[in-house]
C-alpha cells in the first residue's frame, strides 16, 4: 500500500516587497567565485556619522561586487582618509551636509597632507585617486538612490591638472644591474637553504655539512604542521626546541629551509619584473602555469601572464620569451619557485592554489597570494640586505668596489626598464611600446618621459640634421660615435631596412635588433632560417604575385638602383622559393593570384 504523501500547497503568496531605499548596515562584505567570505570591511568603526556610514557602505557594496581585492583595498583606504577629514572638519553631521562646498574643503584639506616617508606633500596622482574614490560612491548614490543625497554635490573636472607633468624618478643601466645582481645573490642564497633541506627530509640520518641539530630541528617542524612552516604558538605546544629555534636564526629563517618565505620571495619578484618589464601588479597575480614552449626556438620558453586593463572586450596577453641557456633567465627562477612553493599550494584557497607568488601568514596559519603591501614593505629590508653584503665586498676589494642600491619601490621599475629600451633602440618609441605591450604610443610616452629621453631625443635631432646637411651641402658626416646599425652603408648592406639580409637570426642586423640577442623580425625574411612557407596554391600565389611586382618594377627603375635594393628579392623567389613547390598547383596559384588584392607600389 504506498504511504500517504502530504499534500503540496500551490497557492501563490505575496512577496515581502523590496524597499531600495532601505539601507541595511555599515559593513560591506564581499565574496570570491565561490561564494566564501573573501573581504569584510565595517565602515562604522571609522567615525563617521551613522547615516554617511550606511550610505557609503551601500554604494561600496554594490560599486565593487565584481571589483579585485587590491580595488577594495585602494578604495577602503581612501574611505578612510575621507572619514579623518570628517573628523577634522567637524562640519560633515550628517548626508544633508554631503554637498559641492564640502567638496571644495576636502580638496583644500588633501593638498595639506604630508607623506609620512617621505615629509613632502601628496603627489598629485595620489590626491586625485584618493578624490575620485569618494566620487564613485556618490555617483553610484545618485544613479541609484539620489533621495539619499538631500542637497546637490559636484566634484570638479580636474582639480589638479597636469598630474603627469613631473615624471618619475627613473633607475640608470647601472641601477638596474646592481638590483638584478644582488636579486641573484638572495635568490641563490635562498634556493641553497632549500635545497638543504630537501636533503634533510629526504633521510633520517645525519647530511654532510649540515649541523645534526639542525637536521633534528627541521624535520621536528615539518612534522608539525605537514611540512609548513608552524607558528610560534603550534611549535611550543609540539615541544618543538624553542631555544635551539633561536640559536638557527628564528622561525622566519628556518621556514626557508620548508618552502618560500615573504622574505626570500621579493627577491624573485623583483628579478622577474625587471626582465619581463612587466606591470608590478599584474605579475604578482602571475599563474603557476605560465610558462609556454617556443615555437621555433627549443632553447626559449615564451613567459604569459594576464593584465587586467589590457585591452576592452579581448584581454590582450602579455608575453616574453627567454633563452632557458642563461642562468637566471626567467624561466630557470620560474621553476625555482615553483619547487619551493609546492609544499603551500594545497593549503591555499581555491582562487590562490593555481598563484606562483604564494606564501605562508607569520600571523595566520594560512596561505595565500603575496598581498601587495607585503611586497611594499619587503623592499626596503631587502635594500639594507643587500647594501651590507656590498659593503663587506667593497671593504674585502676595494679595487672591484660595487655601487650600493638606491632606495626605489617597485612602480619604478617598468619605467625604468622602458626606458633603457628607449635608449638601446636609439630613440624608437614603437619598440618600447611593443615590449610594454601597450595599445597606445602615448601611453608609453608616460613611462619613458624623463630627462634621459629628452637627451635621447636631443641626440637624434642633432644627428639627423647633421646627415641632412652633409646631403645638401655634399659634406661627410662624422659618424664615429653612431652606433652601426644607424649608419648609412651602402652596396652589401643595402638590404638590411628590407630585412633580406640576416643569414644570423642573433646578428642584429634588422632595425629595431639588437646583437646578441633573437630578432624581433624573426619568421619575417625571406633567408631568414625561422621563414615558415605553407605549401598550398594560396602561398604560390602570393609568391607569384611577388614577383611580378619585382618583374615589373626592374623595368622602370634605374637599373643600379634596382640591383642594389630588390634584385636579392627576386632571386630567392626564383631560385630558393618557388622550386619548392611542385608545377601541380601551379595552374591553381595562377588563377588564385588573378583575384588576389593589388599590391603596394615599390616606389
Amino acid at each position: 500500500m504506498a504511504g500517504k504523501r502530504e499534500r503540496i500547497d500551490r497557492r501563490l503568496s505575496a512577496a515581502s516587497p523590496i524597499v531600495l531605499d532601505q539601507l541595511v548596515d555599515t559593513v560591506a562584505v564581499f565574496r570570491d567565485g565561490w561564494g566564501e567570505v573573501a573581504k569584510r570591511y565595517d565602515l562604522g568603526k571609522l567615525g563617521l556619522p551613522t547615516d554617511i556610514a550606511m550610505l557609503l557602505a551601500d554604494a561600496f557594496r554594490n560599486h565593487h561586487a565584481a571589483s579585485s581585492s587590491d580595488t577594495l583595498r585602494h578604495c577602503w583606504m581612501a574611505l578612510r582618509v575621507f572619514a579623518r577629514f570628517a573628523v577634522e572638519d567637524g562640519h560633515v553631521l550628517s548626508a544633508g551636509d554631503l554637498t559641492t562646498a564640502m567638496v571644495g574643503r576636502y580638496v583644500g584639506w588633501l593638498d595639506q597632507q604630508i607623506a609620512g616617508q617621505t615629509n613632502k606633500p601628496w603627489s598629485k596622482g595620489s590626491r586625485a585617486n584618493v578624490l575620485m574614490q569618494l566620487r564613485q560612491m556618490i555617483d553610484w548614490t545618485k544613479r541609484r538612490h539620489p533621495s539619499r543625497l538631500p542637497a546637490r554635490i559636484d566634484f570638479p573636472w580636474r582639480s589638479w591638472p597636469n598630474r603627469h607633468a613631473d615624471p618619475r624618478t627613473r633607475l640608470g643601466g647601472d641601477d638596474l644591474k646592481a638590483i638584478l645582481r644582488a636579486c641573484y645573490e638572495e635568490i641563490d642564497e635562498a634556493w641553497e637553504r632549500f635545497e638543504t633541506g630537501r636533503r634533510i627530509l629526504a633521510t633520517s640520518g645525519p647530511v654532510d655539512g649540515v649541523d645534526p641539530e639542525l637536521c633534528d630541528l627541521i624535520r621536528a617542524l615539518a612534522r608539525v604542521n605537514d611540512g609548513v612552516l608552524p607558528s610560534r604558538t603550534l611549535a611550543i605546544r609540539s615541544q618543538v626546541n624553542i631555544s635551539a629555534v633561536a640559536r638557527h636564526g628564528g622561525l622566519r629563517h628556518l621556514g626557508g629551509y620548508l618552502h618560500l618565505t615573504g622574505e626570500t620571495v621579493v627577491a624573485f619578484f623583483i628579478a622577474l619584473a625587471i626582465q619581463t618589464a612587466g606591470n608590478p601588479d599584474a605579475l604578482r597575480l602571475i599563474t603557476r602555469d605560465c610558462q609556454v614552449a617556443h615555437p621555433l626556438d627549443e632553447h626559449r620558453v615564451i613567459i604569459e601572464w594576464a593584465k587586467p586593463r589590457a585591452g576592452r572586450m579581448i584581454k590582450r596577453a602579455q608575453r616574453r620569451s627567454f633563452d632557458r641557456r642563461r642562468r637566471y633567465a626567467a624561466p630557470n627562477l620560474i621553476d625555482r619557485l615553483l619547487a619551493m612553493t609546492a609544499p603551500l599550494v594545497s593549503r591555499g584557497s581555491r582562487q590562490d592554489r593555481n598563484r606562483l607568488f604564494l606564501v605562508k601568514s607569520e600571523k595566520k596559519d594560512t596561505v595565500t597570494l603575496i598581498p601587495e603591501a607585503t611586497l611594499s614593505h619587503a623592499l626596503k629590508p631587502f635594500v639594507s640586505r643587500s647594501n651590507v653584503r656590498i659593503a663587506i665586498w667593497n671593504k674585502a676589494a676595494p679595487e672591484r668596489a660595487r655601487p650600493l642600491l638606491p632606495d626605489f619601490a617597485a612602480v619604478l621599475l617598468r619605467g625604468s626598464v622602458a626606458t633603457e629600451y628607449y635608449k638601446a633602440s636609439g630613440g624608437d618609441i614603437v619598440v618600447t611600446q611593443d615590449v610594454l605591450n601597450h595599445a597606445r604610443v602615448d601611453t608609453t610616452e608616460l613611462y619613458i618621459k624623463g630627462p634621459q629621453t629628452r637627451r635621447v631625443q636631443r641626440e637624434a635631432i642633432a644627428r639627423l640634421q647633421n646627415l641632412m646637411l652633409g646631403w645638401i651641402i655634399g659634406r661627410e658626416t662624422d659618424t664615429g660615435d653612431h652606433p652601426a646599425r644607424e649608419r648609412i652603408a651602402l652596396g652589401a648592406n643595402a638590404l638590411a631596412p628590407f630585412s633580406h639580409d640576416c643569414l644570423n637570426p642573433i646578428a642584429g642586423t634588422a632595425s629595431g635588433s639588437t646583437a646578441g640577442r633573437v630578432c624581433r623580425h624573426f619568421g619575417g625574411c625571406l633567408r631568414c632560417p625561422g621563414l615558415v612557407i605553407p605549401i598550398d596554391a594560396e602561398h604560390m600565389a602570393r609568391i607569384l604575385q611577388a614577383k611580378s611586382e619585382l618583374e615589373r618594377a626592374r623595368e622602370r627603375l634605374d637599373p643600379r638602383r634596382f640591383e642594389l635594393l630588390y634584385a636579392s628579392s627576386l632571386r630567392i623567389l626564383v631560385d630558393d622559393i618557388l622550386p619548392d613547390f611542385p608545377q601541380s598547383l601551379r595552374a591553381e596559384a595562377e588563377t588564385r593570384m588573378m583575384t588576389l588584392p593589388t599590391p603596394p607600389a615599390l616606389e
